[in-house]
């Protein structure tokens, strides 16, 4: 998976700020973050799906290291955020930002490690 595929969507671009507090839901309110100014462009991969049944979501940067955190949501246990092509600054900087509610994080050690992970993660959506 490069960083350049054309599956990639980037939805929220390096700086911008998303809220995340959910009105009408209570269970949100105890969210150790309220929101985050993301550090790199933040968006998903189109045909990857992450524990939540949504797209798989993926941070893009401007380097060579490749990872995955798990991250804990109110609604789902954990979700897998994936990382392409960040410098170690742009992953500190991801890491700290949302350090409150990782569970797990990896940096991979080659390319071969990143594809062989993230195609666990290559399904259609479910229907409900």
């Amino acid at each position: 998976m490069k960083k350049g595929n054309p599956n990639i969507v980037i939805e929220n671009p390096k700086g911008n700020y998303k809220s995340f507090e959910i009105d009408a839901d209570p269970a949100w309110k105890d969210y150790p973050l309220a929101g985050v100014t993301y550090p790199v462009d933040y968006g998903y991969i189109k045909g990857y799906r992450s524990e939540d049944d949504e797209d798989l979501d993926v941070f893009v940067g401007s380097g060579e290291l490749n990872g995955y955190m798990k991250i804990w949501r109110v609604d789902v246990p954990i979700e897998t955020k994936f990382i392409l092509g960040v410098t170690k600054k742009e992953w500190d900087d991801i890491v700290t930002v949302f350090s409150p509610v990782i569970k797990d994080k990896e940096l991979f050690a080659n390319e071969e490690q990143l594809e062989k992970t993230i195609s666990l993660y290559r399904r259609p959506k479910l229907i409900k």
